[in-house]
Protein backbone atom coordinates (compact mmCIF):
# COMPACT_ATOMS: atom_id res chain seq x y z
CA UNK A 1 0.00 0.00 0.00
CA UNK A 2 0.98 3.51 -0.47
CA UNK A 3 2.80 5.37 2.53
CA UNK A 4 2.06 8.08 3.87
CA UNK A 5 4.83 10.28 2.42
CA UNK A 6 2.98 8.96 -1.21
CA UNK A 7 -0.50 10.17 0.14
CA UNK A 8 0.98 13.43 1.07
CA UNK A 9 2.90 13.98 -2.37
CA UNK A 10 -0.36 12.82 -4.23
CA UNK A 11 -2.70 14.61 -2.37
CA UNK A 12 -0.53 18.31 -3.59
CA UNK A 13 -0.14 16.95 -7.26
CA UNK A 14 -4.56 16.02 -7.07
CA UNK A 15 -4.59 19.58 -5.51
CA UNK A 16 -2.18 21.77 -8.09
CA UNK A 17 -3.03 19.85 -11.18
CA UNK A 18 -6.04 22.73 -12.37
CA UNK A 19 -3.49 25.39 -12.11
CA UNK A 20 -0.18 23.79 -13.45
CA UNK A 21 0.67 22.50 -17.39
CA UNK A 22 2.21 18.78 -17.34
CA UNK A 23 5.69 20.43 -17.89
CA UNK A 24 5.36 22.40 -14.06
CA UNK A 25 3.73 19.20 -12.53
CA UNK A 26 6.48 17.12 -13.44
CA UNK A 27 8.81 19.88 -11.89
CA UNK A 28 6.60 20.36 -8.96
CA UNK A 29 6.71 16.58 -8.74
CA UNK A 30 10.71 16.44 -8.26
CA UNK A 31 11.02 18.78 -6.40
CA UNK A 32 8.50 17.14 -3.60
CA UNK A 33 10.22 14.24 -3.94
CA UNK A 34 13.43 15.70 -2.95
CA UNK A 35 12.23 17.86 -0.48
CA UNK A 36 10.84 15.35 1.11
CA UNK A 37 13.51 12.50 0.41
CA UNK A 38 14.71 12.64 4.41
CA UNK A 39 11.97 13.58 5.88
CA UNK A 40 9.18 10.93 7.59
CA UNK A 41 5.90 11.48 7.68
CA UNK A 42 3.46 10.26 10.36
CA UNK A 43 -0.28 10.01 9.68
CA UNK A 44 -2.39 11.89 12.42
CA UNK A 45 -6.24 10.58 11.04
CA UNK A 46 -7.09 8.40 8.18
CA UNK A 47 -7.77 9.66 5.08
CA UNK A 48 -10.77 10.22 3.31
CA UNK A 49 -13.46 8.15 5.15
CA UNK A 50 -16.43 8.12 2.79
CA UNK A 51 -16.10 5.94 -0.13
CA UNK A 52 -17.26 8.76 -2.48
CA UNK A 53 -13.74 10.92 -1.36
CA UNK A 54 -11.62 8.17 -1.38
CA UNK A 55 -13.01 7.55 -5.45
CA UNK A 56 -12.24 11.21 -6.16
CA UNK A 57 -8.91 11.29 -4.39
CA UNK A 58 -8.13 8.32 -6.32
CA UNK A 59 -8.90 9.85 -9.72
CA UNK A 60 -7.43 12.78 -8.90
CA UNK A 61 -4.05 11.30 -8.59
CA UNK A 62 -5.26 8.81 -11.94
CA UNK A 63 -5.83 12.34 -13.65
CA UNK A 64 -2.50 14.08 -12.40
CA UNK A 65 -0.19 11.20 -12.62
CA UNK A 66 -1.18 9.14 -15.66
CA UNK A 67 -3.72 10.93 -17.92
CA UNK A 68 -1.18 13.45 -19.49
CA UNK A 69 0.77 10.39 -20.29
CA UNK A 70 -2.73 9.41 -22.29
CA UNK A 71 -3.70 10.08 -25.54
CA UNK A 72 -6.75 12.18 -25.27
CA UNK A 73 -9.31 9.63 -26.50
CA UNK A 74 -7.57 6.67 -24.68
CA UNK A 75 -7.83 9.01 -21.18
CA UNK A 76 -11.52 9.84 -21.88
CA UNK A 77 -12.25 5.65 -22.75
CA UNK A 78 -10.68 4.90 -19.37
CA UNK A 79 -12.08 7.44 -16.92
CA UNK A 80 -15.59 6.70 -18.99
CA UNK A 81 -15.26 2.91 -18.42
CA UNK A 82 -14.20 3.75 -14.10
CA UNK A 83 -17.07 6.07 -13.54
CA UNK A 84 -19.80 3.48 -15.09
CA UNK A 85 -18.02 0.92 -12.36
CA UNK A 86 -17.69 3.14 -9.59
CA UNK A 87 -21.65 4.47 -10.48
CA UNK A 88 -22.45 0.16 -10.72
CA UNK A 89 -20.66 -0.93 -7.78
CA UNK A 90 -21.15 2.31 -5.20
CA UNK A 91 -18.05 1.42 -3.56
CA UNK A 92 -14.42 2.18 -2.59
CA UNK A 93 -12.26 1.63 -5.34
CA UNK A 94 -9.99 0.23 -2.51
CA UNK A 95 -12.20 -2.26 -1.81
CA UNK A 96 -13.18 -3.64 -5.15
CA UNK A 97 -13.20 -7.77 -5.45
CA UNK A 98 -13.12 -10.00 -8.37
CA UNK A 99 -16.82 -10.88 -7.68
CA UNK A 100 -17.55 -7.08 -8.12
CA UNK A 101 -15.69 -7.10 -11.74
CA UNK A 102 -17.21 -10.26 -12.88
CA UNK A 103 -20.91 -8.99 -11.50
CA UNK A 104 -20.39 -5.23 -13.18
CA UNK A 105 -19.33 -7.03 -16.76
CA UNK A 106 -22.43 -9.69 -16.45
CA UNK A 107 -24.50 -6.67 -15.98
CA UNK A 108 -23.09 -4.69 -18.68
CA UNK A 109 -22.78 -7.80 -21.19
CA UNK A 110 -26.82 -8.49 -20.19
CA UNK A 111 -28.07 -4.83 -19.95
CA UNK A 112 -25.54 -1.58 -19.99
CA UNK A 113 -26.02 1.26 -19.63
CA UNK A 114 -28.45 2.05 -22.66
CA UNK A 115 -31.10 -1.35 -21.16
CA UNK A 116 -29.85 -3.08 -24.45
CA UNK A 117 -26.51 -4.53 -23.27
CA UNK A 118 -23.22 -5.11 -25.22
CA UNK A 119 -21.67 -7.64 -27.16
CA UNK A 120 -18.75 -9.75 -26.13
CA UNK A 121 -15.98 -8.12 -27.51
CA UNK A 122 -17.41 -4.26 -26.12
CA UNK A 123 -17.43 -5.65 -23.03
CA UNK A 124 -13.94 -7.31 -23.19
CA UNK A 125 -12.99 -3.68 -24.04
CA UNK A 126 -14.25 -2.98 -20.61
CA UNK A 127 -12.66 -5.61 -19.14
CA UNK A 128 -9.07 -3.80 -20.56
CA UNK A 129 -10.24 -0.84 -19.51
CA UNK A 130 -10.82 -1.71 -16.35
CA UNK A 131 -7.39 -3.80 -15.77
CA UNK A 132 -5.39 -0.61 -17.26
CA UNK A 133 -6.81 1.39 -14.57
CA UNK A 134 -6.25 -1.10 -11.26
CA UNK A 135 -2.72 -1.90 -12.65
CA UNK A 136 -2.27 1.35 -12.52
CA UNK A 137 -3.57 1.50 -8.89
CA UNK A 138 -1.41 -1.54 -7.93
CA UNK A 139 1.81 -0.08 -9.53
CA UNK A 140 0.75 3.00 -7.29
CA UNK A 141 0.73 0.83 -4.52
CA UNK A 142 -2.11 1.93 -3.89
CA UNK A 143 -3.46 -1.98 -3.84
CA UNK A 144 -1.75 -4.71 -3.85
CA UNK A 145 -3.41 -6.96 -6.41
CA UNK A 146 -5.41 -5.81 -9.65
CA UNK A 147 -8.81 -7.86 -9.00
CA UNK A 148 -9.56 -7.70 -12.77
CA UNK A 149 -6.74 -10.70 -13.15
CA UNK A 150 -9.25 -13.17 -11.62
CA UNK A 151 -11.93 -12.59 -14.25
CA UNK A 152 -11.98 -14.69 -17.66
CA UNK A 153 -12.40 -12.60 -20.79
CA UNK A 154 -15.98 -13.20 -22.32
CA UNK A 155 -15.64 -16.02 -25.06
CA UNK A 156 -15.84 -14.08 -28.89
CA UNK A 157 -16.81 -14.98 -32.06
CA UNK A 158 -14.19 -13.76 -34.60
CA UNK A 159 -15.46 -12.33 -37.71
CA UNK A 160 -13.73 -12.26 -40.74
CA UNK A 161 -11.72 -9.43 -41.63
CA UNK A 162 -13.08 -7.16 -44.16
CA UNK A 163 -11.03 -5.95 -46.99
CA UNK A 164 -11.69 -4.55 -50.36
CA UNK A 165 -10.96 -7.09 -53.66
CA UNK A 166 -9.26 -5.51 -56.66
CA UNK A 167 -12.49 -5.02 -58.71
CA UNK A 168 -14.17 -3.34 -55.67
CA UNK A 169 -11.50 -0.27 -55.49
CA UNK A 170 -12.21 -0.01 -59.47
CA UNK A 171 -16.07 0.78 -58.49
CA UNK A 172 -15.07 3.05 -55.77
CA UNK A 173 -12.83 4.70 -58.87
CA UNK A 174 -15.20 4.77 -60.25
CA UNK A 175 -17.48 6.37 -57.99
CA UNK A 176 -15.06 9.33 -57.57
CA UNK A 177 -17.07 11.83 -60.20
CA UNK A 178 -19.40 14.86 -60.21
CA UNK A 179 -22.47 14.86 -62.68
CA UNK A 180 -22.00 17.95 -65.23
CA UNK A 181 -25.31 19.82 -66.10
CA UNK A 182 -25.16 19.49 -69.87
CA UNK A 183 -27.22 19.92 -72.97
CA UNK A 184 -27.70 17.02 -73.76
CA UNK A 185 -29.90 14.00 -72.66
CA UNK A 186 -27.30 11.82 -71.67
CA UNK A 187 -25.98 12.38 -68.10
CA UNK A 188 -22.42 13.61 -68.58
CA UNK A 189 -19.11 13.34 -65.52
CA UNK A 190 -15.95 14.67 -64.66
CA UNK A 191 -13.47 13.42 -62.38
CA UNK A 192 -13.54 14.66 -58.29
CA UNK A 193 -10.22 15.13 -57.94
CA UNK A 194 -10.21 15.47 -54.80
CA UNK A 195 -12.40 12.17 -53.86
CA UNK A 196 -9.69 10.27 -56.10
CA UNK A 197 -6.72 12.04 -54.09
CA UNK A 198 -8.58 10.98 -50.98
CA UNK A 199 -9.03 7.20 -52.03
CA UNK A 200 -5.83 6.54 -53.08
CA UNK A 201 -4.69 8.53 -50.42
CA UNK A 202 -5.74 6.32 -47.76
CA UNK A 203 -5.21 3.02 -50.19
CA UNK A 204 -1.52 3.62 -50.52
CA UNK A 205 -0.83 5.10 -47.24
CA UNK A 206 -2.56 2.88 -45.25
CA UNK A 207 -3.01 5.80 -42.45
CA UNK A 208 -5.40 6.26 -40.09
CA UNK A 209 -8.01 9.04 -40.49
CA UNK A 210 -6.70 10.77 -37.60
CA UNK A 211 -3.07 10.85 -38.70
CA UNK A 212 -4.34 12.10 -41.89
CA UNK A 213 -5.88 15.30 -40.29
CA UNK A 214 -2.65 17.70 -39.73
CA UNK A 215 -0.39 16.53 -43.02
CA UNK A 216 0.14 19.37 -45.18
CA UNK A 217 1.55 19.36 -48.67
CA UNK A 218 4.99 20.24 -48.01
CA UNK A 219 5.01 17.03 -45.74
CA UNK A 220 5.54 14.92 -48.96
CA UNK A 221 8.56 13.87 -50.05
CA UNK A 222 7.79 13.72 -54.40
CA UNK A 223 10.82 12.02 -55.06
CA UNK A 224 10.92 9.21 -52.56
CA UNK A 225 7.04 9.31 -52.39
CA UNK A 226 7.37 9.15 -48.50
CA UNK A 227 5.53 11.38 -45.75
CA UNK A 228 6.53 11.19 -42.42
CA UNK A 229 3.95 10.90 -40.12
CA UNK A 230 3.17 11.34 -35.96
CA UNK A 231 0.97 8.66 -34.50
CA UNK A 232 -0.98 10.10 -31.68
CA UNK A 233 -2.02 6.80 -30.72
CA UNK A 234 1.52 5.65 -30.23
CA UNK A 235 3.31 8.40 -29.90
CA UNK A 236 6.03 7.94 -32.43
CA UNK A 237 6.47 9.00 -35.59
CA UNK A 238 6.78 6.49 -38.91
CA UNK A 239 7.22 6.60 -42.55
CA UNK A 240 4.58 6.16 -45.13
CA UNK A 241 4.21 5.73 -48.63
CA UNK A 242 2.97 6.86 -52.31
CA UNK A 243 3.29 4.74 -54.58
CA UNK A 244 3.32 5.96 -58.54
CA UNK A 245 -0.85 6.17 -59.00
CA UNK A 246 -0.87 7.50 -55.26
CA UNK A 247 1.12 10.66 -56.15
CA UNK A 248 0.13 10.87 -60.08
CA UNK A 249 -3.60 11.56 -58.34
CA UNK A 250 -2.64 14.00 -55.41
CA UNK A 251 -0.09 15.82 -57.78
CA UNK A 252 -3.29 16.44 -59.86
CA UNK A 253 -5.27 17.31 -56.93
CA UNK A 254 -3.22 19.83 -55.78
CA UNK A 255 -2.36 21.04 -58.90
CA UNK A 256 -6.26 22.43 -59.45
CA UNK A 257 -6.41 24.13 -56.23
CA UNK A 258 -6.38 27.52 -56.14
CA UNK A 259 -6.60 28.48 -52.36
CA UNK A 260 -3.59 28.88 -49.89
CA UNK A 261 -4.69 26.63 -47.35
CA UNK A 262 -1.16 24.54 -46.07
CA UNK A 263 -3.24 21.38 -45.50
CA UNK A 264 -3.23 18.21 -47.93
CA UNK A 265 -7.50 17.82 -47.95
CA UNK A 266 -9.70 20.98 -47.73
CA UNK A 267 -13.41 21.18 -48.55
CA UNK A 268 -14.50 21.99 -51.84
CA UNK A 269 -17.19 25.04 -50.64
CA UNK A 270 -16.92 27.82 -48.90
CA UNK A 271 -13.47 29.26 -47.68
CA UNK A 272 -11.80 25.72 -48.12
CA UNK A 273 -10.89 24.57 -44.53
CA UNK A 274 -8.79 21.76 -43.59
CA UNK A 275 -10.93 18.52 -43.66
CA UNK A 276 -11.48 17.47 -40.37
CA UNK A 277 -11.64 13.73 -39.28
CA UNK A 278 -15.53 13.47 -39.80
CA UNK A 279 -14.63 15.54 -42.96
CA UNK A 280 -12.58 12.92 -44.21
CA UNK A 281 -15.03 9.89 -43.16
CA UNK A 282 -17.58 11.53 -45.35
CA UNK A 283 -16.28 11.99 -48.39
CA UNK A 284 -15.06 8.07 -48.14
CA UNK A 285 -18.77 7.15 -47.23
CA UNK A 286 -20.06 9.56 -50.01
CA UNK A 287 -18.01 7.92 -52.39
CA UNK A 288 -18.47 4.22 -51.16
CA UNK A 289 -22.75 5.90 -51.62
CA UNK A 290 -22.06 6.90 -55.20
CA UNK A 291 -20.55 3.22 -56.23
CA UNK A 292 -22.21 0.36 -56.99
CA UNK A 293 -20.90 -1.74 -54.06
CA UNK A 294 -23.53 -2.68 -51.53
CA UNK A 295 -21.46 -2.55 -48.51
CA UNK A 296 -20.01 0.01 -46.13
CA UNK A 297 -17.00 1.96 -47.03
CA UNK A 298 -15.14 3.41 -44.12
CA UNK A 299 -11.37 5.05 -43.93
CA UNK A 300 -10.52 1.89 -41.79
CA UNK A 301 -10.97 -0.66 -44.19
CA UNK A 302 -8.15 1.10 -47.18
CA UNK A 303 -5.73 -0.08 -43.81
CA UNK A 304 -7.33 -3.46 -43.64
CA UNK A 305 -7.09 -4.15 -47.85
CA UNK A 306 -3.40 -2.78 -48.07
CA UNK A 307 -2.60 -4.98 -45.32
CA UNK A 308 -4.10 -7.82 -46.12
CA UNK A 309 -2.25 -7.13 -49.93
CA UNK A 310 1.07 -6.88 -48.43
CA UNK A 311 0.91 -10.63 -46.71
CA UNK A 312 -0.73 -12.09 -49.99
CA UNK A 313 2.27 -10.86 -51.40
CA UNK A 314 4.67 -12.35 -49.15
CA UNK A 315 5.29 -9.36 -46.68
CA UNK A 316 6.30 -10.69 -43.44
CA UNK A 317 3.60 -9.91 -40.87
CA UNK A 318 5.98 -7.68 -38.88
CA UNK A 319 6.88 -5.36 -40.97
CA UNK A 320 3.01 -5.11 -42.27
CA UNK A 321 2.56 -3.94 -38.21
CA UNK A 322 5.04 -2.02 -38.30
CA UNK A 323 3.86 0.08 -41.55
CA UNK A 324 0.41 0.52 -40.30
CA UNK A 325 1.98 1.77 -36.81
CA UNK A 326 1.68 -0.85 -34.33
CA UNK A 327 3.70 -0.34 -31.45
CA UNK A 328 6.79 -2.51 -31.87
CA UNK A 329 5.33 -4.67 -34.67
CA UNK A 330 2.66 -6.41 -32.55
CA UNK A 331 1.09 -8.89 -35.12
CA UNK A 332 -1.52 -9.76 -32.92
CA UNK A 333 -3.70 -6.84 -33.39
CA UNK A 334 -3.08 -7.44 -37.27
CA UNK A 335 -3.92 -11.34 -37.83
CA UNK A 336 -7.26 -10.66 -35.31
CA UNK A 337 -8.19 -7.36 -37.20
CA UNK A 338 -6.24 -6.20 -40.37
CA UNK A 339 -4.55 -9.06 -42.51
CA UNK A 340 -7.01 -11.73 -43.41
CA UNK A 341 -5.49 -14.99 -44.40
CA UNK A 342 -6.00 -16.50 -47.84
CA UNK A 343 -7.21 -20.38 -47.17
CA UNK A 344 -4.95 -20.86 -50.80
CA UNK A 345 -2.07 -19.75 -48.51
CA UNK A 346 -2.01 -22.04 -45.39
CA UNK A 347 -2.48 -24.83 -48.04
CA UNK A 348 0.72 -23.70 -50.22
CA UNK A 349 2.46 -23.12 -47.12
CA UNK A 350 1.42 -26.73 -46.10
CA UNK A 351 2.44 -28.28 -49.36
CA UNK A 352 6.08 -26.59 -48.98
CA UNK A 353 6.73 -27.13 -45.55
CA UNK A 354 4.44 -29.73 -43.72
CA UNK A 355 4.18 -32.32 -46.58
CA UNK A 356 6.07 -35.50 -46.87
CA UNK A 357 8.82 -35.21 -49.52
Amino acid sequence: MQTQKEIVRDSVLATMRPYLNAVTMDILNQAIVSAMAHVDVVETETLPATNENTNDYILNVYMTKKVPKLSRQTAKYYLETIRHFIQFTNKSLLDVTDMDVELYLQWYHATGFRGAGNIASTVNNERRNLSAFFTWMRKQKMINENPVDGVEPFAEIEKPIEFLADWEMEALRDACRTEVNGVTNFKEYREHLRDRAVLEFFRSTAIRVSECVPINRQDIDWQKGEILIYGQKTRTYRTVCLDDVAKYHLKKYLDSRKDNNPALFVATKGEHNRLAKSGLEYVIRTIGEKSILDRRIYPHLFRKTTATNMVRRGCPRDLVAFYLGHKNGNTKTLNTHYAATDPAQVIQAFRKYGAVA
